[in-house]
């Protein structure tokens, strides 16, 4: 009898851990609730990205993070509902994962990195407006020749692999770099942007196709780095993104909006991130 009564009650734990809600599912207060209340709490959720969301001594820090503290202010000023941040994140070097946590997530959750925003991935997201310009480079270890003309890759780069993070905008450049120009071109996946740095500067026979982020972080590491100016993409601009069902949307483009991004605040939060090189190489394209 007490076999059977174990038995049973393994078999009820099993199908209530096979039931439950989606492990780490995020959720966070809606504005509807909040306007309420009178308070609420922001869950953040982030990967790893230098200069954008990366943890550090003194804590989350970057850009993303700054942003959302300044619509903090913003919102307890302007609807007087008093904000609390939460942050969460199951594997920050993760970026696929963080697209399907934020995306499986309800209510007020805001997703920080430096997120691309795309007509596909509206589908699936609510962005913020965007808050800064990429741009995607080609990256090797120092040693590898310049790459001169894109059109030339697959003779200057023969034998190379290519390394990218699945299901990311870096992998679809490196797919129309393949299609157009290499058709042998053998492509490695690692789940994390920084991953696939690493493994480019620790071997001289891959590349990879990164934002200009991972290049400064590079240099200011004095890794060897090279940036091969004939892979630059600039046609791509960051977002904060949302769940479809997060109702602060509006608002947090209305902050936006506002002026903010041509502030001095948002000028000196560019700056102490990414520092004064990053900023005097924007000014250079510009």
């Amino acid at each position: 009898m007490n076999k059977l009564l174990i038995t049973v009650s393994w078999m009820v734990i099993f199908l209530s851990m096979t039931h439950s809600p989606v492990r780490g599912q995020l959720n966070g207060d809606t504005y509807q609730e909040a306007k309420s209340a009178g308070y609420a709490t922001w869950t953040l959720t982030y990967a790893e990205a230098p200069g954008f969301a990366a943890e550090t001594e003194k804590g989350i820090s970057g850009i993303t993070i700054d942003i959302m503290e300044k619509f903090r202010e913003y919102v307890q000023e302007k609807e007087k509902i008093k904000i609390a941040l939460k942050f969460e994140a199951q594997d920050p070097g993760n970026f696929t994962l963080f697209l399907d946590q934020v995306k499986t997530s309800s209510g007020g959750v805001f997703g920080l990195s430096n997120t691309t925003i795309t007509e596909d991935r509206k589908k699936s997201y609510a962005f913020s407006p965007p808050y800064i310009t990429n741009i995607s480079m080609i990256l090797t270890r120092n040693s590898v020749r310049t790459l001169m003309d894109i059109e030339d890759i697959a003779q200057s780069f023969k034998g190379m692999t290519a390394v990218t993070v699945k299901n990311s905008t870096n992998e679809k450049r490196i797919l129309e770099i393949k299609n157009q120009y290499y058709p042998a071109l053998t492509l490695e996946y690692v789940p994390s942007f920084r991953e696939a740095m690493d493994m480019v500067l620790s071997n001289p026979k891959k590349f990879t196709h990164l934002d200009f982020t991972y290049y400064f972080d590079a240099i200011q590491s004095r890794q060897p780095v090279k940036r091969h100016p004939a892979g630059d993409d600039r046609t791509e601009e960051f977002g904060i993104i949302m769940p479809k069902n997060n109702d602060w949307a509006p608002l947090l483009a209305e902050f936006m909006s506002s002026g903010f991004l041509n502030s001095m605040e948002y000028k000196e939060i560019i700056t102490r991130h990414l520092g004064k090189s990053a900023v005097s190489f924007f000014d250079s394209l510009k």
